[in-house]
């Protein structure tokens, strides 16, 4: 519980312990089932599961990186660094392979941060989707199977959605990094050296400054 040993005004404490105990009625049903259900299926079917949405996507993040003067695929190292920090697939064709640097990547804000998967994902979690039709028992096997299916290409298609965006979002990191490095080197700067940066602060010039420098310019 995250507001658990947390104070608070009587009257906020009051009102989150309402929310906690908050047991939904009719309204409250008909509202999930017949607004937000199909609302999240409408909005489902307009990203994750349009083809033509997933190509906007990923040419959009390729501008994006080309904006920032970093030519698309035009550094094959960096490009390789991306797809094997990828979290899509089953590591077969080299994605999954640098998982450590993809944590670091969410440490740092630079990956799984697209907005409208972030919203997308948020409404089904609200709608429980899939989650009703999947407790209609063991005597409906058949249409179980078939819902177990479509929840795995629902998952394929978001994962494919966000790797699509966070490819991108790795090339451009990797690419302000190295040309963060290349300017302080330039400089005089050497790896170890103290140095003051634009907000005043002093930092030191190694690897972990140069990640955290290049996160916020992504």
């Amino acid at each position: 519980n995250p507001v658990a040993g947390k104070y608070a005004l009587k009257d906020y404490a009051e009102a989150l312990k309402g929310v906690k105990d908050f047991q939904p009625g009719i309204t409250a049903q008909l509202y999930q089932n017949l607004v937000l259900y199909p609302k999240a299926t409408s909005q489902m079917a307009k990203t994750i599961l349009a083809p033509f949405t997933h190509a906007r996507n990923f040419i959009s993040a390729a501008a994006f990186a080309g904006a920032n003067g970093f030519i698309p695929f035009g550094n094959t190292a960096d490009v390789k660094a991306a797809w094997n920090a990828l979290q899509v697939g089953s590591g077969r064709f080299g994605t999954r392979q640098a998982n450590e640097f993809y944590q670091e990547l969410l440490r740092l804000g630079v990956v799984n941060s697209q907005v409208q998967i972030g919203d997308l994902r948020r409404l089904l979690e609200d709608v429980d989707f899939g989650g009703v039709l999947n407790k209609i028992g063991p005597n409906y096997n058949g249409l179980n199977t078939f819902l177990r299916k479509m929840s795995k290409i629902k998952k394929g298609a978001q994962d494919a959605y966000t790797a699509e965006d966070d490819f991108w979002k790795i090339f451009t990191f990797l690419g302000e990094k190295t040309r963060l490095h290349n300017a302080f080197h330039d400089s005089g700067l050497r790896l170890g050296q103290e140095f003051t940066d634009m907000k005043g602060v002093k930092r030191l010039f190694n690897d972990q400054t140069m990640q955290e420098m290049a996160a916020d310019l992504v």
